[in-house]
This record gives structure tokens, sequence and C-alpha cells, in this order.
């Protein structure tokens, strides 16, 4: 099987509750396990699976990119598409699942940091291993959490057994974040220890994202550095556009651009990725093959020929025929769907075995892209080469080598022309990767980017999620009246 993740999460569920909302810790086997390696492994991949719910499943990444400048949502997902905030029950139910989904890895992670450091089978080393990789898992939910909720309850391996935890502040939740990945910069694996558990340059690659959100822009460009420097990574040349099933396939597993990534198997029906499905149509076809199974799909995004972003996009660009596809489903002929991630052999609906990837070697090079010519206050060779390096590999250049394509440092050599380019080759590289909306969010041009490609005005309240209500109705300590997002 390629999810090896899955392995584990039988024998964890013995002492895991199941409500994903539930974050009373289980006390029958918390004195009896985390003493052996075994035992911390089930210990990490836990809340990995705990994270393969609507968060990698379907809900998450949907509704980010029906949010996306050059998607569209389908059917319930179209509200998220007008920019009015989650206003219908069916986005405000999935927006609180996901709560759900990071609080359940939190709490799994919580559980086992309290218990690892009295582990007596293991060495002082293997220990610091575990818990930095828990520790990476739980900075991961916060982070997604606070960027998405704001301000959220910050439960720890020492209030856990406290239901009723009053909101934390953004910077609260930043600051622990912080130390999470920090510590496991610093003791994680240099190498996945199993398929989909974090490593220290995940941390790392993490925490350059965390440092250009806060706009620290020289811990953003070191830590990215460290990723770059580390020799790991390195992208994959591709002579055509389904090249790329190299890097995104169904049955591909570790690659090396690959820094952290959510693990999904197509080997039977139920432990794959649901998100495909959102993109599928049953008459859809890549190379003659569904796009799923034998012709499934909900179709529930899509985009079009007159799109800014996709009408500018250049046809000589390998990535453009790898992300769509063209398809009349009612609404015409300019009609395109998402087929980055598709998997004619997946077993059912929810079998596709793509894996998702939440943090990509071009990730880190954009990043680091943008913190050294912010830092510089505008962009330098540098800068201008990590962009260049994934744009070359776009049209089938060697990524290392000068190419006919590369960018111009002289033609974007001020910061605002450098951050234009920035989000155009973001929009391109990471599309349907559930990351431009966030990115837009983060840069401070979400509603500028929605009105110049969409001619939508985006609300206020649309920029940050509603806490779910249930989390009102059990916890004693936050108020409704005070502590709801604007809007809701």
């Amino acid at each position: 099987m390629k999810n090896i993740v899955l392995l584990f999460c039988v024998a964890f569920t013995l002492f895991a509750c199941d409500s994903a909302l539930e974050e009373h810790p289980k006390s029958v086997a918390a004195e009896t396990f985390y003493n052996t390696v075994e035992e911390a492994s089930a210990a990490v991949l836990a809340p990995l699976n705990k994270l393969r719910g609507e968060f990698n499943g379907m809900s998450f990444p949907t509704m980010q990119e029906a949010s996306a400048d050059y998607s569209y949502g389908r059917g319930s997902w179209t509200e998220i598409s007008d920019y009015l905030g989650l206003n219908t029950s069916s986005n405000i139910t999935r927006a609180g699942t996901i709560w759900g989904n990071l609080y359940g890895a939190i709490r799994d992670c919580n559980i086992a940091l309290s218990r690892l450091p009295e582990a007596t089978e293991m060495s002082e080393t293997e220990k610091s291993a575990f818990i930095g990789e828990l520790r990476f898992i739980r900075g991961f939910a916060y982070y997604y959490l606070v960027r998405l909720y704001r301000g959220c309850p910050l439960r720890t391996e020492n209030n856990m057994t406290e239901y009723n935890l009053a909101k934390s502040s953004v910077d609260e939740i930043y600051n622990f974040l912080i130390d999470d990945f920090v510590y496991a910069s610093n003791y994680a694996p240099a190498t996945a220890r199993v398929a989909g558990t974090p490593t220290k340059y995940a941390a790392s690659g993490m925490l350059s994202d965390v440092y250009l959100q806060l706009q620290k822009y020289k811990e953003a460009a070191s830590e990215a550095k460290k990723v770059i420097d580390s020799g790991k990574y390195a992208l994959i040349p591709v002579s055509s556009s389904r090249d790329f099933d190299k890097v995104f396939g169904a049955n591909v597993n570790g690659t090396s651009e690959e820094v952290f990534y959510l693990k999904n198997d197509n080997a039977t029906g139920n432990e794959g990725w649901p998100y495909v499905m959102i993109c599928a149509h049953p008459k859809a076809m890549i190379d003659g093959q569904h796009m799923l199974g034998t012709g499934i799909g909900w179709y529930g995004l899509y985009t079009t020929g007159s799109n800014k972003l996709i009408q500018e996009w250049d046809d000589a660009d390998l990535r453009k025929k790898l992300n769509l596809v063209q398809l009349n489903f009612g609404l015409g002929d300019d009609t395109y769907l998402f087929c980055k991630f598709y998997d004619p052999g997946a077993l059912g609906k929810n079998g596709a075995g793509n894996d998702w990837p939440v943090l990509r070697y071009p990730d880190v090079l954009l990043n680091y892209a943008e913190a050294t010519a912010r830092q510089n206050g505008a962009p330098t060779a540098e800068s201008m080469e990590m962009v260049n390096i994934i744009r070359r590999r776009a049209y089938g250049y060697n990524p290392t080598t000068v190419s006919p394509v590369d960018y111009k440092l002289e033609e974007y050599n001020t910061l605002d022309k450098f951050i234009g380019l920035l989000v155009k080759e973001e929009g391109y590289e990471c599309m349907n990767e559930a990351k431009r909306w966030l990115y837009l969010c983060r840069l401070g041009v979400a509603k500028q980017t929605i009105k110049e490609v969409k001619e939508i005005d985006v609300a206020d309240k649309h920029l940050v999620w509603p806490i779910p209500v249930t989390e009102f109705n059990y916890n004693t300590a936050m108020d409704e009246a005070t502590d709801q997002n604007p809007g809701y």
C-alpha cells in the first residue's frame, strides 16, 4: 500500500476518541502506551490520519480552490465564489468539521506529548525526534486554524484536561506554533521516518511561510535557505505536460519535490483522496482514460477560458495542459475542469491515490524569492533565479540552466513588479493545490485580485471563517456574542 500512515491507525483508535470535536483525552492507554519506538510511531501517525478527514479530504481544498481567482465553485460550492462569507448551512458545517479535524489532530499530539518524555524504552535522541514530529503536526494544525479562524483556544499537553478554555489571541497562537516548528526543525529527522511523516526540513519550510505571514523576512529567507541548501530537494525535469504525472501522479510516492505531503492511497475505495472526485466529471478524459475510476465525478469546480488568469496563460507553458481539460457540461464550450490530480485506477469516489502536496520544493523557492526581495527592498539576481528555476521546468527546459524563457531582472526591478510576477507564477505553479486563497490573503491582495480577475467585491467576512457553534455550546469559557468572528 502506498499510504503507510494508515497501517498504524487502527491500533491508535483504541485510545483516541472518535469524535473530531471531542477534546477530553482518553486515559485508558495513556499510562501503558508511548514507551516503545513502535508505540511512538503509532502516536505520530494517528494525528496525521485525523488530518485526512474533511481538512485533507474534500471540504478544505474545495473551499480554498473555490475562493481562488482562477476558479469557480458549482452547486453548494458556488457560495464560496460569491465572496460574501459562509452563509449556508452546508459551508458553515464544512468549516466546523475542518475545525474539528484540526483540533482532533492537536488532541492526539497533546496526549502523546504528555507521555513521551516519560518513555522508558527509547533513547533521549529517539524521544526528541518523535516529539519533534508531533510538535510539527501540532504547529501545522494551529497554523491553519489561526489563518482560517484567527483567535482560537490554545490547547496544549499542559491544559488538555481543561475543556473550557478562552480564546487566545492571534499573536499567542503564532508564538506557540513557531515554538513547535522551531523544535521540530532542530529535532525531527532529516529524512522522513515513514512515508508522510514530517522532517526538520519540512519544519523549516513551514517556518519560512509563517515568517512571511508575520513579515519577518530575514527569518523567512533563512529558513527557506536551510531547505534549499540541504541538497535533498530538486525539481523533476519534464518534456511534456503529462510528464508532470511523475510529480503529481496517483501512484507516485515520494519525489525530490516532496517536502511535506498528506498521503493518500488508491489500494481500497475509502482510503484515497475524495477531493479528486470534486474535480472530476464522468465524461472527462485524460489520454483516453477517465479522470477518476470508471467514470465518476461531481465537477464542483471549474474555470473558463475568459478568466483573466487563464486567458493570459501561455499555451506553451506545459502546466496549462497539465491543469486544464476542456469539457462542456452545460456551461458552454469555454468551460474547463482542473485535472492536475486524476486517477483512472481509483476504486471509488474516495479512492484517488494522489497525495496532497501541502509543501513542495517550488513553494520553498517562491518563499525564498519573496523573502530575499523584501529583505533587500527590491529583487536580487538570486530572487529572480528562484522564479526562473520554476519557469524553466514549466517550459520543458533544464531547471538549473539559463533558458530562452527566463524572466529578466531588469524588467522586474522594483519590489511591486516582482511581487506581481510572484503572484502570477504562484497561480500557475500551485494551481489546484489549495494554496492560492491563503497566499493572496497573506499578501494583502485578495480583494484587489478578485476584483481585477472576476469583477467581484470581496466582503470582509469572507476573509475569515466562523468559529463553530459547537465550540460555544460546549466550551463555557467562550461567549458567542463576543468571541465569534465579525459578520457571523
